[in-house]
């Protein structure tokens, strides 16, 4: 793959995938509001060998999202990888509006206004990879979470549906499903994160799923047992079985 574009680019999940990603020959659009944090990381990845692009851009704005794909598909062409990553959790947010609101803006929208102007071209081409950042959250509904799980579930039925239109067309759709992994959103958590990997570790596991085409790529397994579990409990029995687990 020769052209990669990163949203949430500036920290977190979305570094250490550009970093990953940096090799000789690629050019990786790199997409983050602060764009401080993107000159930081640009001559990391030159000294890889890899041609950084910079765009500072917020994916909750769609006309700014939809000028930039025009950017990126006059230079360089369709990316060969999207990494829709780009996303936030909020600060014990609950489930009000305005929580509903601020997360879907980025989580969902963000992730709609990133893939959908590629997308065209991409089906036209017969090729390109999208990687979808969820989260294993979007299983089940948590205490004090419900706008980023409600967010997060939606973008895995979301993927589902491009994923059935896009791969006739040659065009592979992932969802990534993450546990906890070590960043700036997540150390603000108060609450025991177990089975917590390293953006390092964790990039490495989503490059080694989207290579084999995976539709799903879920880590940790025990984590991801977990939740799948509680998913298929009846709804009360799930609460009882949060509560408890909350307790301890």
């Amino acid at each position: 793959m020769s052209n990669i574009l990163v949203t949430g680019a500036s920290s977190g999940l979305g570094w250490a995938l550009a970093r990953l990603y940096a090799e000789p020959g690629v050019t990786l659009h790199l997409v983050a509001r602060r764009s401080d944090r993107l000159k930081t990381l640009a001559p990391i990845l030159v000294e890889r060998g890899a041609n950084p692009v910079l765009h500072e851009a917020d994916v909750r704005d769609r006309s700014r999202m939809e000028a930039l794909s025009r950017e990126v598909l006059e230079s360089s062409g369709p990316p060969d990888l999207i990494l829709a990553n780009a996303g936030v959790r909020g600060e014990e947010e609950g489930n009000d509006l305005r929580a509903m609101e601020a997360v879907l803006a980025t989580n969902v929208l963000g992730v709609l206004n990133t893939v959908l102007p590629f997308l065209p071209s991409l089906k036209k081409e017969g090729r390109g990879r999208i990687a979808v950042v969820g989260s294993l959250a979007g299983y089940r509904g948590l205490p004090k979470a419900g706008a980023y799980c409600a967010s997060k579930a939606a973008l895995s039925a979301w993927t589902d549906a491009i994923r059935y239109e896009a791969e006739p067309f040659g065009v592979t759709v992932s969802l990534v499903n993450p546990g906890y992994v070590a960043t700036e959103m997540t150390r603000r958590n108060s609450y025991p994160m177990p089975f917590l990997l390293k953006a390092p570790d964790a990039a490495l596991r989503i490059r080694s799923g989207i290579d084999r085409g995976r539709a799903r790529i879920e880590f940790p397994l025990p984590l991801v047992l977990l939740v799948r579990t509680l998913a298929l409990l009846p709804p009360r029995l799930g609460d009882r079985l949060l509560r408890l687990l909350s307790a301890k």
